[in-house]
């Protein structure tokens, strides 16, 4: 969803006459929180069943102009039902996915296969007759004034001290990096500068893994039950350590200095996109072979190419 978010802001601007809804997941619909170029947000649970019937309906009824199929790698059966569903009477894919029979605008693909996925989800917007630059594609996030006050609590009283996120979730088992690396990565940036100030954030599930790393590394354990409040998080921080995961694309949609971890063959088409970060791609299928000593020269790299400061 956050990737896609700069492309469905231009094509919804890109013609005064446009209104557009978004069909989300539970997981992701808040991810859409705040912004202004969206009508309105479906919520749609592909694993609940019941639910298939009630929202193919609801697409119905809502007479659709057109409807974009986001998915522009592997395509989604469930979301190829729903567009047909839909009724709309113009139906939107990119073009050579084995589906090509349900649409009837086919974008040809012009990014490479292993393009990063902003670039790819980007040649839908040829179906509007827009090409979009660099600075339209990135993506964009919106937050309230209080998610950024209660973001600006969790690092206390402003000053000059660089605030540095560090996001230890993993999201899957691959991706998981060992608490004593992350440790480790702390110990260096406090021997950078000894005021550094560091919030750790975890999923609820691995809340007391973020804790562990929070004490022995010298720094805050920030609580993030909703996604929103850790989007506020990065956007608040000056710098930003995270594996594979959503807060490297929020990184991405705040601009952020940052050095984000993929296993091999990842970090082409999920890695940062339009921001002074560092992509650190191990050769290997899991994260818990890649040395300390690789991520730390990867932030010293970016920290000296962003000349982080504050005041």
């Amino acid at each position: 969803m956050i990737v896609s978010t700069g492309v469905m802001r231009a094509i919804a601007r890109s013609y005064p006459t446009i209104t557009m809804d978004v069909l989300a997941s539970p997981a992701n619909v808040s991810i859409l929180d705040a912004n202004d170029y969206v009508a309105d947000v479906i919520v749609f649970d592909k694993k609940n069943l019941s639910r298939y019937i009630p929202t193919a309906l609801r697409l119905r009824r809502a007479r659709y102009d057109a409807v974009i199929d986001c998915m522009v790698t592997a395509p989604s059966v469930t979301t190829l039902l729903l567009v047909l569903a839909s009724g709309a009477r113009y139906r939107i894919g990119i073009a050579g996915r084995g589906n090509d029979a349900a649409f009837n605008i086919l974008v040809p693909p012009t990014a490479a296969p292993e393009a990063h996925m902003v670039d790819r989800i980007a040649d839908l917007a040829h179906a509007f007759d827009i090409a979009l630059d660099a600075n339209a594609r990135q993506p964009v996030l919106e937050l309230t004034d209080d998610e950024r006050a209660r973001a600006e609590s969790v690092w206390g009283p402003s000053s000059t001290a660089r605030r540095v996120l560090i996001n230890v979730s993993a999201g899957t088992s691959e991706r998981l990096w060992p608490d004593d690396n992350y440790i480790a990565i702390m110990r260096h940036l406090v021997a950078r500068d000894a005021a550094t100030k560091f919030a750790i954030i975890a999923a609820p599930s691995e809340r007391t893994r973020g804790e562990h790393i929070a004490r022995a590394g010298g720094g805050t354990f920030a609580s993030t039950p909703r996604i929103r409040d850790a989007l506020a998080l990065v956007a608040t921080s000056d710098f930003v350590l995270t594996p594979d995961t959503s807060i490297a694309h929020a990184v991405s949609a705040f601009q952020k200095p940052s050095v984000a971890m993929y296993v091999r063959g990842k970090a082409e088409r999920w890695g940062l996109y339009g921001t002074s970060g560092v992509n650190v791609e191990h050769t290997e299928s899991s994260l818990e072979t890649l040395s300390v000593d690789r991520v730390i020269e990867a932030i010293d790299r970016a920290l000296a190419s962003s000349l982080v400061t504050r005041g």
